[in-house]
């Protein structure tokens, strides 16, 4: 538990809960040693909630896009907010989904640790807008990613009933596009709706300073907000000026590891009128993109967060 500052501040008796937040660097994704080694250096970090880091995920798209009918893969492609693609995803027909996409890999890591296992997966509206729509069953992007919301939520369904208890979905893209968030909220109606008291909801945005929109990111469906505050300055003094209408996972170290003393006053900063009685901790955005020993680190700052 944190302690109370002296004067306001956030409770003495603030539930920490600290997380993953989503990938993994992995040499060998079909290596169950090496994700029994992740999994454990996370719960050894001392985090309460882990991921299975994602192990064979090129990027956060195609592993969701890629297994549908009605998909195929074309070249390299640009994303804002300098996310890239190495094949872009085509939708030349209507989405047919067979089979989950993310249920093998959620039971294969909890099969190998006890610890409260996250799913993390990309949103309709961030999946709708890298896509390319090359057929006239979808006229515009709204439609495809209103198609895709739905898809969403039936994989929401087979996980909460697989014994998922925790699940995050990133919309990095609305912080391109900060004037979608009302459709942003009917997006992911269906997909939290699924999950409505079987697991808890993290909607999760990052690669820009979320100032600008963060009393929009306040009003989205969900149990826990995720923003990703280190390095954003703007999105820390609208959280420490304005605290926050719902709980938050506080992304508070980027994908290098800083000094303990710097995260703890960003930390304390970003906690000065938080009112709620749980926060989570985690880091800025996946680590899939940087060194085991640079992931490892960022792992255990979070732990010693608490």
């Amino acid at each position: 538990m944190l302690a109370a500052p002296q004067r306001g501040g956030y409770r003495s008796r603030m539930r920490i809960v600290c997380a993953n937040h989503g990938a993994l660097p992995f040499r060998d994704a079909a290596s169950t040693a090496e994700l029994r080694a992740w999994l454990d250096a996370q719960t050894a970090a001392g985090l309460d909630v882990v991921t299975d880091g994602q192990p064979g995920w090129r990027d956060a798209i195609t592993p969701l896009l890629a297994p549908l009918d009605g998909v195929r893969l074309g070249g390299p492609h640009q994303l804002p907010l300098g996310l890239s693609l190495a094949q872009r995803p085509i939708v030349q027909a209507k989405l047919r989904r067979h089979r989950p996409l993310l249920l093998d890999g959620f039971r294969r890591a909890a099969a190998l640790t006890g610890a409260p296992l996250k799913v993390t997966f990309t949103g309709p509206y961030t999946l709708a807008h890298a896509a390319e729509i090359a057929t006239t069953a979808y006229h515009h992007i709204a439609d495809l990613a209103l198609d895709l919301a739905a898809l969403l939520a039936q994989e929401v369904t087979a996980l909460v009933t697989a014994g998922v208890r925790c699940i995050q979905i990133d919309e990095p893209l609305l912080l391109a596009r900060p004037d979608d968030a009302k459709l942003l909220r009917a997006l992911l109606e269906p997909p939290v709706d699924a999950a409505v008291g079987q697991a808890t909801v993290v909607v999760s945005t990052y690669g820009a300073d979320a100032g600008a929109c963060y009393a929009q990111l306040n009003t989205l469906p969900g149990d826990v907000i995720a923003v990703d505050c280190a390095g954003h300055p703007r999105l820390v003094e609208a959280i420490a000026a304005t605290g926050s209408g719902k709980p938050l996972a506080l992304g508070v170290i980027g994908a290098r590891p800083s000094p303990l003393d710097e995260v703890r006053a960003l930390r304390d900063r970003l906690l000065a009128r938080y009112v709620h009685d749980q926060v989570w901790l985690q880091p800025a955005h996946g680590l899939a993109g940087v060194s085991a020993d640079d992931a490892a680190a960022v792992l255990r700052l979070i732990g010693a967060l608490r």
